[in-house]
């Protein structure tokens, strides 16, 4: 154990509630999502009740995506707009690809941090919009129910993607950075590794 020392807090409750129901909910919407579209998987529907069920399930999930998303956005607008030195880290692969020296100390999050931020937004407005279409197909002229599907799921395989590579780096890839998220406390020795710039400022305001 750390003694409270060598801690310092990074996240607060606010933060580690929207984190956890924005990744949770998106988890759930995918799993129901893939039991829906294929029929191959219907274990997956049978788990969650069936197909009637697994589409409300699909569908609520999919709003409280959309709904933590809202809340999301401004919460780390500004700790993820880029700065100088961010497109120095994302060309060395801020050291996770091959070995780098001399990277620019990052902030709240590094580079990589803020990229995936974007992502999430861009294709995390582009799938709630897309979803809404499709729950109401009907309405709109079948070109767009059409675009709708498609960009859906390549919305879905992008944030996938970046979500497995996400959890890899939040876990056995940087130990103890889970707990950032868990409990929103990280040790002094982690910070003065990946947020360098955050620490002294963070230092500088005691």
């Amino acid at each position: 154990m750390h003694s409270n020392v060598d801690m310092v807090k990074l996240t607060d409750v606010p933060e580690r509630i929207t984190h956890w129901i924005l990744a949770g909910s998106f988890l759930v919407a995918l799993v129901t999502g893939l039991g829906l579209m294929y029929h191959h998987w219907s274990v997956i529907p049978t788990i969650f009740g069936g197909y009637y069920a697994s589409k409300w399930i699909h569908i609520f999930s999919g709003l409280m995506f959309g709904l933590s998303l809202v809340v999301a956005i401004p919460m780390w607008w500004k700790d993820c707009l880029f700065v100088e030195g961010d497109g120095k880290w994302i060309m060395k692969a801020g050291g996770y690809l091959w070995e780098a020296e001399d990277l620019p100390p990052a902030g709240k999050f590094n580079a990589g941090q803020k990229v995936f931020y974007w992502f999430v937004v861009a294709f995390g407005i582009l799938l709630v919009a897309t979803g809404l279409v499709m729950a109401n197909a009907l309405v709109f002229p079948v070109v767009l129910a059409r675009w709708a599907f498609m960009l859906h799921a390549m919305s879905v395989f992008v944030l996938a993607s970046f979500l497995m590579v996400h959890i890899y780096l939040g876990t056995i890839g940087n130990p103890g950075t889970i707990q950032a998220m868990l409990y929103g406390w990280v040790t002094r020795a982690w910070a003065r590794v990946h947020c360098p710039k955050w620490l002294e400022e963070k230092m500088d305001n005691i």
